[in-house]
């Protein structure tokens, strides 16, 4: 009845195998780790970046807008400016 069902080499053996894979484990959660936190630094860099380009976007679309809309005020002067001509002659 006093029969083992591992020899005491044998659970070494399996206690050795078990702390090499525990600190493989380890090892690849540690570089896990480090890879998380440069996707971080990346992703919060790459935010930055498209928030000033977004603002960048944001003046060229606006001063555009105006460019053509001051255009419409110039031709409109010129127009009154020829009908003023016209109205004195």
């Amino acid at each position: 009845m006093d029969k083992q069902w591992y020899t005491n080499k044998d659970l070494f053996e399996m206690i050795q195998d078990f702390t090499k894979e525990v600190t493989e484990l380890k090892n690849e959660m540690t570089e896990t780790k480090t890879l998380i936190r440069d996707y971080n630094g990346l992703r919060e860099n790459i935010n930055k970046a498209n928030k000033k380009i977004t603002g960048i976007e944001k003046k060229i679309d606006t001063g555009t807008n105006n460019r053509k809309e001051y255009i419409g005020y110039i031709i409109a002067a010129i127009s009154i400016l020829f009908l003023i001509l016209n109205y004195l002659n």
